[in-house]
Parts: structure tokens; C-alpha cells; sequence
């Protein structure tokens, strides 16, 4: 049975038209599909072999890093394309020195010999993206490139906030307060982060931070009394007393948080001073601080601020006076009695968490006749 084609009209033959194109788009995709599969797994089966090599030799390489083995990892490098070969360096480099926080020479030789190092330096002045990624090569081996004191002052706030990380994990922190102010204004979260970075690192710059304290930039003190907080300098505690009364109150609160980490008994003035600081916050903070000391010398001083204006500020100075022993847990009885109820909601909160497993006030002889055993 013979089709004839001149019984269909124009609109059917367009569309059979448009059909038979479809049904060769499709099987056209599909080959290339299955192409750029087995080639991409192809890829990745050679990656992973030379992967599994240089695991093995460098397993073998001792101190000396015999020049036979260095050899046979550049010779294992060289079947991969350079941009694989800079993804292994890297990742195994961060595997070797446990995420970034060390860093293992031998992986920084293999970059260098292979020629990659013009690679990151061509990196390093493209794409913002690109040169994250050079910060990311730079932190796991070291900076074989020495690009990380240029990537600091870069333009971009990832890229600058990621090379102040990636100095201060290798031990190079006072390379990065150049770039300081800048990452200061670049918002909270980068100051936060900033402020890890630099109470982590070792060395810690400490005489350079302690003279920031003193910085026209109000984030800049933000960061720096953070930073010596968190890194519990005692050497900066005689400056975290004066950072308390700062005109701005963000770096009061962290000068009395970093107090608070310091846990010195002789900062108890300044910190029972802020108690009648005129911002809350800042008042709040005081009272965390004055709970971690836990002095019983403290015990009136709270007391007194127990009839503080601001819901927070009582609720931190009655959980501070419960940590301050039995003259604290008797003030706050008398509190509680005259019907103040941050003071009832502290010591129910003791009752039903006492520190330590015991209780913070001693048991009566009344509830002991009730409760025998």
C-alpha cells in the first residue's frame, strides 16, 4: 500500500516536518549526552587513579623527599589537565593538613614544580571567583604563590576577608591588619568573622591589637577588643578596663564580654560600674560578666540593680546573683518576698537546674522534716 504524499495539505507536511526535526534533535542529544558522560566518568576514573598514586607516594616520602618519588608524583600529575591537577594539590593538601589548620611543605613543592604557579598568579588577577579559589590553593599548601599580602587589600570583601582568614590560619596574622579597617566596614558578619580568624590565630599580634584599641574607626575597636577577648590575652586587660567606657556602646559590651573571659577579680569595679551605663545592652552584658566572676562581693551591688528598668538586665542580674553564693541566693529571697519577679523566676530556674547537681541556698529544717530522706 503505496502513501501519497500530494493528499496532505500544506499545514499537515509542516507539521510532520517539525516532527521528524524533533525526533532528530532528541536522538542528536542523546548522543552527545552519553558522550559527555563516558567522558566526564572517564575523567573522573583518571582523576581518582592519580589521586590514589600520589596518596601512595607521598605516603612513602620521607623527610628528605627522595627526589624519585617527587618525580613519579609529577609524572603522575602530568596526565591530568592543569586545572585537575591544581583541584588534587589542593584538596589533598587541605586532607593532609586537617582542613587548613596546618599545611604539609611537600604538596607546596609538587605546585611549584609543576608549573601551576603562574596559573594562580594569572588566577589571582581574573575573576573575583577565580581568586577565592587561589585563596582556598593558598591556605592548603602554604602560599606557594605568595599572593595572599596582595589578595588582602583586594577590592572585593569575600575575597579580602578570605585571604585575612587563610594568613591568620598560617600563622600570619600581622600581615592582615592592612586590611583591618576595611573588613571591619564590611558588616557584622564579616567583623564576626574577622574576629575569629584573629583570636585564633598563632602567633596572635597582641601588642598590634592592644594599640588598635585605640583606633579613630569604631568597628576597628569592635574587632580588636573582641579578638583579645575571645584569645584571653591578660596582657590586654588593663586596656579592656578602658575599652569599657568607650563612647561606642557595641565595644563596651565586647570589652565586658572579653572581661568576662579573662575571669580577673580586679576587673570587678569596671564591671559592676557598667551597671549604671545608660544602655541596656551594654548594662545586661555587665551582669553576664559580674554572673562569671561569681565574687560574693558583688552580691549588694546586684541586688541593687535588681529594680532595674530593662527586662533583660534583671533577668541577668538575678541569674548572676545566684552564682554568687548564699549571700546572692539570700539578696535574691529578699527580692522574690518583696515580689520582684526576675528574682522568683531565677530561683525557680535553681531549683529545677542547681548547679552542679547541688543546691545553691541550704535546705531548712522545715523542708527537711517534710522532705526526710
Amino acid at each position: 500500500m503505496s502513501f501519497d504524499w500530494r493528499l496532505l495539505n500544506f499545514s499537515e507536511l509542516l507539521i510532520m516536518l517539525f516532527v521528524a526535526v524533533e525526533v532528530v534533535v532528541v536522538l542528536i542529544a542523546l548522543v552527545a549526552m552519553t558522550y559527555v558522560r563516558s567522558s566526564t566518568m572517564r575523567r573522573q576514573q583518571a582523576y581518582n587513579r592519580v589521586r590514589t598514586r600520589l596518596i601512595d607516594l607521598v605516603g612513602q616520602m620521607g623527610a628528605g623527599q627522595d627526589a624519585a618519588l617527587v618525580q613519579g608524583c609529577l609524572a603522575a600529575l602530568a596526565t591530568l589537565q592543569r586545572d585537575q591537577q591544581r583541584r588534587l594539590l589542593t584538596e589533598l593538601a587541605e586532607f593532609a593538613g586537617s582542613g587548613g589548620s596546618t599545611t604539609d611543605p611537600v604538596f607546596a613543592q609538587l605546585f611549584t614544580l609543576a608549573g601551576l604557579v603562574q596559573d594562580a598568579r594569572a588566577n589571582a588577577a581574573a575573576r573575583p571567583w577565580e581568586r577565592l579559589r587561589v585563596i582556598r590553593e593558598a591556605r592548603a599548601m602554604g602560599d606557594p604563590a605568595g599572593l595572599l599580602e596582595r589578595l588582602v587589600r583586594d577590592d572585593v570583601p569575600d575575597v579580602r576577608l578570605g585571604a585575612f582568614e587563610a594568613l591568620c590560619s598560617l600563622g600570619r596574622a600581622d600581615e592582615t591588619l592592612v586590611a583591618l579597617a576595611a573588613i571591619a566596614q564590611d558588616g557584622r558578619l564579616n567583623r564576626m568573622r574577622a574576629t575569629d580568624a584573629l583570636a585564633n590565630a598563632r602567633p596572635l599580634p597582641a601588642d598590634r591589637l592592644i594599640e588598635l584599641v585605640d583606633s579613630p574607626i569604631t568597628e576597628v575597636r569592635q574587632v580588636v577588643v573582641s579578638a583579645l577577648g575571645q584569645a584571653r590575652q591578660r596582657t590586654a586587660l588593663h586596656t579592656l578596663i578602658n575599652a569599657c567606657s568607650d563612647i561606642d556602646a557595641e565595644v563596651r559590651i565586647q570589652a565586658l564580654r572579653a572581661l568576662g573571659e579573662l575571669r580577673d577579680a580586679s576587673a570587678l569595679g569596671v564591671i559592676l560600674a557598667a551597671l549604671d551605663d545608660d544602655r541596656w545592652e551594654v548594662r545586661s552584658e555587665a551582669a553576664k560578666a559580674a554572673g562569671i566572676l561569681a565574687l560574693p562581693g558583688s552580691a549588694d551591688r546586684l541586688a541593687r540593680a535588681l529594680e532595674d528598668e530593662a527586662e533583660w538586665v534583671r533577668h541577668n542580674i538575678a541569674l548572676a546573683l545566684v552564682k554568687c553564693g548564699q549571700i546572692g541566693v539570700a539578696a535574691l529571697r529578699q527580692a522574690a518576698a518583696d515580689g520582684n519577679p526576675a528574682a522568683q523566676a531565677a530561683l525557680a530556674e535553681a531549683r529545677l537546674t542547681p548547679a552542679e547537681g547541688a543546691s545553691p541556698w541550704p535546705i531548712s529544717r522545715a523542708s527537711e522534716a517534710v522532705n526526710p530522706t
